[in-house]
C-alpha cells in the first residue's frame, strides 16, 4: 500500500491540504508506524499540522503536533514539542474498527482546543494548569515538600544536597518530620545535606497569573510585580521586613516559593531559585575611567527590593508529600486527619485494618495485641517474614510483639503516623492503664475471642463516655464476615445482643450473626493442641478488613447515624464438602441482610437491654 493510498484510507485529504507522509518523523513521543503533515488554516492563520500514528494505533489515540510550536505563541494545552493535548488516556475508549474515525475526532478536538487557546476562550487553564506548565521550564529543578503551603508568610527550611541533586522543604523538625525524611532519603538529612532559611509566599485567591513561555523564564522586575500586586497588606509588610534584612554575597542563594489557593482548599504551590549573583556593569563615567576599576558593591540587596545585580533564576517543580495533599487523593479522607483509633486485635484481620485506616487518612493509632507474629500465620498477616525475628545491638535474636512490629511498618510506609502501643492484656490494660484503650475517637475489636469481647463489652456499656466501638470477626471457610458498631452515639444494641436467646436472657447462645450453624467445631491443626487455628483465607480477612474500615470511616465522619450489624456472605462450597451446616441468617440474600441490619437487637439482652 503506497503513502498516498494510506492518506486516503485515514482521510486526512479531506482534513488537511497538501498532505504528505514524513518518512523522517522522529519525536520522544514515539515510536510511530507512520506520520503525515499538511497545511491548515485557523482563525486566519495558515499552519503546518503533523498527524503521527503511535506504532500500536489504533490501540494508541493519534497525536497531532504543530510543527512550528511557537507558530501562535504560549497557549495552553500546546507542549514544548508542538504536541497538542486534546484528550487524557485515563478512561479513553477507542474504537479500534475505525481508524479512520479515530485520526478524524483527533483532528476536531484538536482543532477545538487550538481555537480555544488562540481566541483566549480556556484562558483559566493557565491557572488550572499552572503546576504542569511551569514545570516545562528548562533547567528545572525538582524539590520533595513535606510544607503544607497555607495562607500565611513564613519562613521554611530548605535542605540540598548537591551530590546527589536532591532538594526538600519543610516547615519544622519534628519528631514526625525526621522520620519521614530518614524513610525518604535513607540518611540524616540534618547532617548529610546543607540547610537554608527560605520563604513562602502566599498570593490572594483570585489572582491570575500565567507561568512564562516553555523558552522564557520570568525577569525579576515580572516577578516582582507578580508578587506585590498580589498578596495582602499583613503579607506585604511581613515581606518587606524580611527583604529590608536580606542580602546577598556572589556565592548566595534565595529559594522563594510560592502558592496560590484555588477551589476545595487546594492550593497551586510552586518556586524560584536565585543563585549565581553578579554585580551589575553600568557604563563608566569619564572621572570612573581616569580613576580606575569601581570597586564591586556587595552584599546585593534582595532582588524583590531592588536589582542591584545580576542573577540566575531557576524554575522550582514541587513534588508535594504532605499528608492534607496526598489525603486528597482517596477520597478527599483528609477529614479524618487528627483522629484516634484504638485497635485492639493484630491478627489477619486487625493488621490489615490498620492499613486500611492508615491509607483512608486516620492519623493517630493506639494498637494493642499481647502475642509475637508466629511463622504459621505470615501468608494471611499484613507483618510477613522480615518481622518474625529482630536483632539485637549484642547480636542477639528476639521475637517482639505484632503491635511493635506492625508500629514499625506502619510508619516505614506512612511515617507521618502518631502510632503509640501496648503488648498486653487488653483485660489487664483494661484494670491497670483504661485510658490507653478508652482514650479515642473510635475503638474497633478484632479479638476473635467472643468472651473477652463480651465481657469488654460489658465495661464499655457500662461507661458513660465510651466512644462508639466496631466489634469484627470471621465466619470459617471462608463463608463470611461481620461488622458490629455499637454505642454510636446511643447504647441501644451490642456485642451480647448477638449471643442471647430473645427469649430467655439466662440462655446464652452462639453467635446469632453467624452464617455458620450453632454447635459446629471448625479448629484444626497441623502440628497438635498449640497450633489449633479457624480455617479461612487471607482474602476472607481482606474482604472483612474492608467491611469494618469502611464502616469506620463512615462513623469517624459521622455519617452513621445508628448501629448496624454488617455482613458479607461468602459461598457454602467448603462448608458443604467438609459436611458443615449454615445457619438460617445464611439462607437470607445479600440484599435482606443488609435492610435488616439494625433488627439484631434484643430487649431482654443483660447488658443493653431490660434482661
Amino acid at each position: 500500500m503506497t503513502g498516498q493510498q494510506r492518506i486516503v484510507d485515514y482521510g486526512l485529504h479531506d482534513l488537511l491540504s497538501s498532505v504528505r507522509k514524513i518518512t523522517d518523523f522522529s519525536n520522544q513521543r514515539g515510536p510511530f508506524q507512520a506520520a503525515f503533515e499538511g497545511q491548515y488554516t485557523i482563525e486566519g492563520k495558515e499552519i503546518t499540522l503533523q498527524v503521527a500514528l503511535p506504532k500500536r494505533f489504533p490501540v494508541e489515540k493519534p497525536m497531532l503536533f504543530l510543527k512550528d510550536p511557537k507558530v501562535f505563541g504560549f497557549l495552553p494545552h500546546i507542549e514544548r514539542d508542538g504536541y497538542i493535548c486534546y484528550a487524557h488516556d485515563e478512561g479513553l475508549l477507542l474504537d479500534q474498527s475505525n481508524p479512520s474515525g479515530l485520526v478524524k475526532e483527533a483532528f476536531l478536538r484538536a482543532e477545538n482546543t487550538l481555537r480555544n487557546g488562540i481566541t483566549g476562550r480556556n484562558e483559566e487553564d493557565y491557572l488550572k494548569e499552572f503546576e504542569t506548565l511551569w514545570i516545562r521550564q528548562e533547567n528545572m529543578i525538582r524539590v520533595d515538600s513535606l510544607f503544607f503551603p497555607g495562607d500565611t508568610f513564613g519562613k521554611i527550611i530548605t535542605f540540598f544536597d548537591e551530590k546527589s541533586g536532591k532538594t526538600i522543604i519543610v516547615e519544622k523538625l519534628d519528631e514526625e518530620t525526621l522520620r519521614y525524611l530518614k524513610t525518604l532519603y535513607k540518611c540524616d538529612v540534618t547532617k548529610d545535606f546543607t540547610s537554608k532559611i527560605s520563604i513562602h509566599i502566599p498570593l490572594r485567591k483570585g489572582t491570575k497569573i500565567k507561568p512564562p513561555a516553555y523558552w522564557e523564564s520570568w525577569t525579576a522586575k515580572q516577578l516582582r510585580k507578580i508578587v506585590f500586586d498580589n498578596i495582602s497588606s499583613s503579607t506585604k509588610k511581613l515581606l518587606h521586613s524580611y527583604l529590608k534584612k536580606t542580602t546577598f554575597n556572589l556565592q548566595g542563594k534565595e529559594y522563594i516559593y510560592i502558592s496560590i489557593p484555588v477551589e476545595e482548599g487546594q492550593r497551586i504551590f510552586f518556586g524560584v531559585l536565585l543563585n549565581d549573583f553578579k554585580k551589575v556593569e553600568h557604563k563608566k563615567s569619564a572621572a570612573q575611567k581616569k580613576h580606575g576599576k569601581v570597586k564591586t558593591c556587595y552584599p546585593f540587596p534582595h532582588p524583590l527590593k531592588k536589582v542591584e545585580s545580576s542573577f540566575s533564576m531557576t524554575a522550582l517543580s514541587i513534588k508535594r508529600h504532605d499528608k492534607h495533599f496526598l489525603l486528597n487523593r482517596t477520597l478527599g479522607h483528609n477529614r479524618l486527619i487528627g483522629k484516634k483509633v484504638t485497635l485492639i486485635g493484630l491478627g489477619s484481620l486487625g493488621s490489615r485494618i490498620a492499613f486500611e485506616l492508615a491509607r483512608a487518612g486516620v492519623t493517630t493509632m493506639m494498637l494493642i495485641d499481647k502475642d509475637g507474629l508466629d511463622v504459621d500465620n505470615i501468608y494471611r498477616h499484613e507483618l510477613g517474614a522480615d518481622s518474625l525475628y529482630w536483632k539485637s545491638v549484642d547480636n542477639q535474636y528476639s521475637i517482639i510483639s505484632k503491635a511493635e512490629a506492625l508500629k514499625m511498618k506502619l510508619l516505614k510506609q506512612y511515617p507521618f503516623l502518631e502510632i503509640d502501643y501496648e503488648a498486653m492484656d487488653v483485660l489487664d490494660l483494661m484494670e491497670e492503664e483504661q485510658n490507653q484503650i478508652m482514650n479515642a475517637d473510635l475503638i474497633i475489636l478484632a479479638l476473635g475471642t467472643p468472651t473477652v469481647e463480651l465481657e469488654l463489652n460489658k465495661q464499655f456499656h457500662h461507661m458513660t463516655d465510651s466512644p462508639p466501638i466496631i466489634y469484627t470477626w470471621l465466619d470459617p471457610l471462608g463463608i463470611g464476615g461481620h461488622s458490629l458498631l455499637t454505642n454510636n452515639p446511643n447504647k441501644d444494641g451490642c456485642f451480647q445482643c448477638l449471643f442471647t436467646d430473645p427469649e430467655d436472657s439466662s440462655i446464652l447462645v452462639s453467635n446469632r450473626a453467624s452464617f455458620a450453624a450453632p454447635d459446629q467445631f471448625f479448629g484444626k491443626t497441623l502440628t497438635g493442641c498449640e497450633s489449633v487455628f479457624t480455617p479461612y483465607g487471607s482474602l476472607d480477612a481482606l474482604q472483612t478488613a474492608i467491611l469494618t474500615s469502611r464502616l469506620a470511616i463512615k462513623t469517624l465522619q459521622g455519617e452513621e447515624p445508628g448501629n448496624p450489624l454488617l455482613s458479607w456472605k461468602g459461598e457454602d462450597y467448603e462448608m458443604v464438602s467438609q459436611g458443615k451446616r449454615v445457619s438460617n441468617r445464611y439462607e437470607l440474600s445479600s440484599e435482606q441482610i443488609l435492610q435488616t441490619k439494625y433488627l439484631y437487637k434484643v430487649h431482654n439482652c443483660p447488658v443493653c437491654g431490660n434482661g
